[in-house]
């Protein structure tokens, strides 16, 4: 995985910068002001992998170590053994000197020129400890200049170099230099080789993209297309040709008078196997070209017949196919980048273009992505966005968690006027609700097809719904979206209302929207109306003791106790078997209050029927490992849902008949 990288001299990037680009999370987006540096990231690490042109800045004439691209990345140690062990020891003493470095051990080893970008990186990185660490993730900042030399970037000063290159391996600087280039090259070459990286950029001419014979797809594939055919025709069969085809020619010279075919050199050439290789993929790969279905028997299209939005669509969708079902069990190692995959589409397309990233995301080792359109943000799940600024004559990133970045936004706020005395240049939390209040605005609206949007609290309720819901995902496009608050779902709610009481007036309202919120000891309460709720409706869940039931309410709407959160309204028996699997695994002497007793199939309040104390300890569990124990059982309690027949909570069925209706 690549969390960063250094760049100087490359396109807009003239001074050393430190771009900051995961957390570790998979998904990673680039965001910022048109001509920042957002796309320049992308063609610098295809500069990286696949030998393209580097594309200097052309202000000033820099030397040639002084224009580079430096990746850095973080690979665990046991990958580190098994797939680099020819290396393991220079590339663990590289990584030893980075960590001495941003843990302050060694800071002396660092040029003061470079005090500013160390503590940006160490800021970044350090952020990171609770799950990459010194004990099992190296850091490999190995990169390239312009040259194609090895660069190290900022970490790349004779006093650094000291502890890389020990004194007994040579003599001078000068030697210690071309030690360096000759060990790290290697480990640069292994690093290629190791990591695949596919690079679509905006401009490309889609149709030409998706030939069987261009880089991007094979390396998709996992292959090359000589090495397809090689499977049918191996080098033995056309050697094989070769020498039965020649002793045709010379039987048949043999029976002429005077007269002899042959080669005009004294050479007689064998069939090359390359050559018929690509004569193969001249007259049977370049004619196949990618084509979307037709409609009801219709005629199938070409790609360059489709629409740019059309083809954007296609990208992703082959791409999603290739990685998901052609190549699943080898996706590891492979990374992909996308320049706006937003371009060219409709607004209401472009959350379920984020959507696929960011499932591509899963199955990969990485998805990285420029962007103009902010709905992603509040939409995905997980993962990471990196806000690119241009001040006092610098670029830099700010990199946010999208799980939280409503917090980490007004952190870094605060964080940036103090640094540079002014706000920071782009308030992406707005702009974030508005692209995504404008995507959900714009999908129900559609008379072919419009989507349907279920607004929730946190990711594991999400989880839960999704499963509960997967029929309406599936047939009624269905989209369920966490916002992490009740107080993000009222102004969702609020903003929403505004914009259907206009449309509703012209019955243009298609799709139909639901938002549900938690039952909390201070809830968040706001007025909803009753003319929109055939397709606005906001309702909160609280348990009803007497009946000892979960029920739907408006949100100003009694009763408002007990508190109650989505895990209090699930299905006992289902909810109690996942309790037994984490304290059968690892959490034994917090859920030591579980038992297999017999219990109903209703509420788990209720079903359970915890002390006080229980449910405390019941609290801590979910609240561990920063939440993430949450998601965590709710991924359980969803695995043992789908292998068995169980009754689905009354107030699962009272949404499903909303979309229903």
């Amino acid at each position: 995985m690549i969390l960063g990288v250094i760049l100087r001299n490359f396109k807009i990037y003239k001074s050393i910068t430190y771009i900051p680009i995961s957390n570790g999370n998979r998904f990673c987006g680039l965001i910022g002001k048109n001509g920042i540096g957002k796309s320049s990231i992308l063609e610098a690490l295809d500069y990286y992998f696949n030998n393209k042109d580097f594309k200097k800045n052309n202000t000033g004439n820099p030397k040639s170590d002084d224009c580079y691209v430096v990746p850095v990345f973080c690979v665990n140690k046991e990958i580190i053994h098994n797939s680099f062990s020819d290396y393991e020891n220079d590339i663990i003493t590289l990584s030893d000197c980075i960590w001495d470095v941003i843990t302050n051990i060694a800071p002396n080893i660092i040029n003061n020129n470079y005090v500013e970008l160390i503590k940006q990186f160490s800021n970044h990185i350090l952020s990171l400890t609770d799950s990459i660490n010194r004990n099992n993730y190296c850091l490999i900042p190995i990169g390239l200049d312009i040259d194609g030399n090895v660069s190290l970037g900022f970490f790349k000063d004779g006093v650094f170099i000291n502890k890389l290159v020990a004194d007994s391996e040579a003599q001078n600087a000068e030697q210690k230099q071309k030690i360096l280039q000759e060990k790290y090259k290697d480990i640069y070459l292994k690093i290629r080789e190791y990591f695949q990286y596919v690079f679509i950029p905006k401009d490309i001419e889609p149709e030409n993209l998706v030939r069987f014979e261009t880089l991007e797809l094979q390396t998709l594939l996992n292959t090359n297309l000589h090495k397809i055919i090689s499977e049918y025709l191996t080098k033995t069969d056309i050697s094989d040709i070769s020498m039965g085809l020649k002793k045709f020619v010379e039987e048949l010279s043999s029976k002429l008078p005077n007269y002899v075919f042959r080669a005009p050199t004294s050479y007689q050439p064998n069939l090359k196997p390359d050559k018929i290789y690509n004569l193969i993929v001249q007259d049977f790969f370049s004619l196949r070209q990618l084509h979307k279905e037709g409609k009801n028997g219709g005629k199938d299209l070409p790609l360059k017949e489709l629409s740019s939005g059309e083809k954007q669509q296609a990208i992703l969708s082959l791409i999603h196919s290739l990685v998901s079902e052609y190549r699943s069990d080898n996706t590891k190692n492979l990374i992909i980048a996308v320049d706006e995959p937003e371009s060219s589409l409709h607004v209401s397309a472009c959350y379920e273009q984020f959507e696929k990233l960011h499932e591509i995301s899963t199955k990969c080792c990485q998805i990285l992505i420029s962007s103009h359109w902010y709905g992603f943000i509040p939409a995905i799940p997980n993962g990471t966005v990196t806000n690119i600024t241009f001040t006092d004559a610098k670029n830099k990133g700010h990199i946010f968690n999208i799980q939280k970045y409503r917090e980490e936004i007004k952190h870094q706020t605060r964080n940036y006027a103090q640094e540079f005395h002014s706000p920071l240049p782009i308030d992406i939390s707005l702009k974030s609700s508005n692209d995504f209040i404008q995507s959900i605005l714009m999908s129900v609206i559609s008379k072919e097809d419009s989507y349907n949007w279920l607004i929730c609290e946190g990711f594991s309720d999400k989880i839960y719904l999704d499963a509960y819901l997967r029929e309406e995902i599936d047939n009624k496009k269905l989209r369920i979206i966490p916002v992490c608050t009740a107080s993000e779902v009222k102004n969702t709610y609020n903003r929403l209302q505004v914009l259907f009481e206009e449309l509703r007036q012209g019955d243009q309202l298609k799709g139909r929207v639901f938002l549900l919120t938690d039952t909390d000891s201070n809830p968040v309460e706001f007025a909803t109306q009753d003319n929109l709720e055939s397709n606005l409706r906001c309702r909160r869940i609280v348990n009803v003791n007497a009946e000892k039931n979960t029920t739907l309410v408006k949100i100003t709407a009694n009763p408002k106790a007990p508190n109650t959160d989505i895990e209090d309204t699930l299905n006992g028996i289902v909810f109690q078997k996942a309790l037994i699997y984490f304290k059968n695994n690892g959490f034994e002497s917090i859920l030591d209050f579980v038992t297999d007793n017999t219990i109903e199939e209703i509420p788990s309040e209720y079903a359970l029927n915890l002390r006080i104390n229980e449910k405390l300890q019941l609290d801590e569990f979910f609240n561990g490992n920063n939440g993430n124990n949450k998601v965590m059982f709710a991924n359980k309690y969803v695995e043992i849902l789908k292998n068995g027949h169980y009754v689905i909570p009354d107030w699962i069925l009272s949404i499903k008949d909303f979309y229903n209706r």
